[in-house]
């Protein structure tokens, strides 16, 4: 099974567009789970919607809305001083295209727009999603 990833939303129908839309992904399936079963598995006491996304690499991101949204806490200046998992990397084939959607969405650069790492031929990118999740974006150029 691939790896799967529950990202907590405020507002499910613009992270929906955002994941599929910038990022490829594509729904999988989505439920709406009772608050009898979210309550006994800690995850939310009156239920929450589900929408499991797959990525273009096959992993599972979920989208996890509440009836009541949650807080979306404040982002840390350097990715590396929050605790937890920091940021989602997602690898595209045109850089330039994929970022200035994601700004179009409502995303937030959070590096540089394109690094170059040594002579390695990728580039890549930090930026916030509408939410102010992680995200690195990596093209790798064709060799």
């Amino acid at each position: 099974m691939p790896l799967e990833v529950g990202i907590p939303v405020v507002d499910l129908d613009r992270m929906y567009a955002f994941y599929t839309q910038v990022l490829s992904c594509t729904e999988a399936r989505r439920a709406d789970i009772p608050a009898s079963l979210s309550s006994s598995l800690g995850v939310a006491p009156d239920g929450y919607i589900n929408i499991w996304l797959k990525t273009p690499g096959n992993e599972v991101i979920k989208l996890v809305r509440t009836p009541v949204p949650s807080v979306i806490p404040p982002t840390p200046e350097w990715m590396a001083a929050r605790t937890g998992i920091a940021y989602l990397t997602f690898y595209c084939s045109d850089l330039d295209t994929t970022l200035a959607a994601a700004e179009a969405a409502g995303a937030v650069l959070k590096s540089d727009r394109a690094l170059i790492a040594n002579d390695r031929p990728l580039r890549l990118c930090f930026f916030a999603d509408p939410e102010g999740n992680i995200i690195e974006l990596v093209e790798v150029k064709p060799a």
